[in-house]
Formats: C-alpha cells, sequence, structure tokens
C-alpha cells in the first residue's frame, strides 16, 4: 500500500513544483533580482526499521552522521528551489533468520526541492521545502554473523521522496545559522541479494545544522 502512496506523493510535489515555478517566473516579484546561497552543516542520519511484507527478514540500519551541502537560488523572498548532495556511512544489518547478514554502506543523496519562505524579519527567515532525487547505496565490507565474509553485495539506487522544514538565523551580513530536519522517504536496498529483498520502504530523519553563505 505503501509504494502507490509515495508515487503519488512524488507526482503531486513534482506537478506542484512545475506550477508554482511557472507562475513565479511569469507573475511580477516584489525583488527584481533572486540572489543564492550556499550552505555546508552536519547531519545526524537515523533510520527506521524495515520488516518484509511477506516472510520474516527485517533491516535495521544504524544510526550515523554525515554532511550536507546545498545549494539555493531564490526568486524572490518567498519562493525558491535548492540542489542537494550528502552523503553519509552507516551499516545495513539484516536479520534473516537464522542469520544476521551485515553492509558496510556509503549512501550518497543527490535531490532538489522547491522551498518555500512565509516571512522572514532581520534575522530569522523560516522555511518549508519538498522535492524528490535518489539515494545511491554503495556497498563496502559484509558479515555473516558478525564475520567478514562477502555475499556479491552489489550497487543500487533507489528513487526518494524529500519533505523538511528549518528556519535560517542571520549572524553577520551574508553569513547565517540553517538548522533544519529533513526526511527521506524511499524504497530499502537488497543489494540485489535475493534473500535481502524485503519489498519495502524506508524513512530517514535527518536533523541537521550549518553554515550559510548568501550572495
Amino acid at each position: 500500500m505503501l509504494m502507490p502512496i509515495v508515487v503519488l506523493w512524488m507526482k503531486r510535489a513534482g506537478l506542484a513544483i512545475a506550477v508554482i515555478l511557472v507562475l513565479v517566473s511569469l507573475a511580477p516579484a516584489q525583488d527584481d533580482q533572486g540572489h543564492f546561497d550556499v550552505s555546508l552543516g552536519y547531519t545526524g542520519v537515523f533510520s527506521k526499521t524495515s520488516s518484509a511484507s511477506l516472510g520474516n527478514t527485517t533491516l535495521k540500519p544504524t544510526s550515523s552522521g554525515g554532511v550536507l551541502a546545498s545549494f539555493r537560488y531564490r526568486f524572490n523572498h518567498t519562493h525558491g528551489i535548492a540542489v542537494n548532495f550528502g552523503h553519509t556511512n552507516n551499516s545495513q544489518v539484516f536479520s534473516v533468520p537464522p542469520d544476521t547478514l551485515r553492509v558496510g554502506t556509503g549512501i550518497t543523496e543527490f535531490s532538489g526541492a522547491y522551498v518555500f519562505s512565509p516571512f522572514h524579519t532581520e534575522r530569522i527567515e523560516p522555511f518549508v521545502l519538498a522535492g524528490a532525487g535518489m539515494l545511491r547505496f554503495n556497498p563496502g565490507n559484509q558479515y555473516i554473523d558478525g564475520f567478514q565474509s562477502s555475499f556479491g553485495a552489489q550497487q543500487q539506487t533507489s528513487l526518494t521522496f524529500l519533505y523538511g522544514g528549518g528556519a535560517d538565523y542571520r549572524l553577520w551580513k551574508a553569513l547565517a545559522l540553517r538548522v533544519q530536519y529533513r526526511g527521506l522517504i524511499y524504497k530499502v536496498p537488497d543489494f540485489k541479494v535475493p534473500p535481502l529483498f524485503l519489498r519495502a520502504y524506508g524513512h530517514m530523519a535527518e536533523p541537521s545544522v550549518g553554515i550559510v553563505f548568501k550572495f
């Protein structure tokens, strides 16, 4: 049931972003010029446990820290778009009774989002965002019941739906502090190993803090 809902969310989010961008480009903006900002931050990555729809296989990724970089173009004070790059390293731990299989994994995010800022003050600017992208899962060391043993895990890419919100706090002139929360919904990897196929969706919660340079 979750797969059609996620696909529908992605379609609706893509359509909404396209319509908004067209309207913004055609409407007379309050600001004659847009502006850019670049941010670099540290994020925590917390993933929920996923279970197979059939059988008793489960996936419990470990928590980790990562980096998140964003480039944002703002049409005016209210509307903007962002391109994001993120990376973290964790372990994807599969319980396949009676065994436990662990895959050390590098996860790379490439995504884009529409950003809406409802208001701003001299210091604070809140925002919400929604978009889509992809997560690339790159397997590293592999373990079976705690012993290093390769079982053929391969690189895999999943589409992801992105949502979130936060605020920028201006520190000095063009320098700001960004605090935000992002959530990513994606199809969990099986690394093309049949016993690890869950047919399930996962969720990554990513609170983050970073520095923003506005220009």
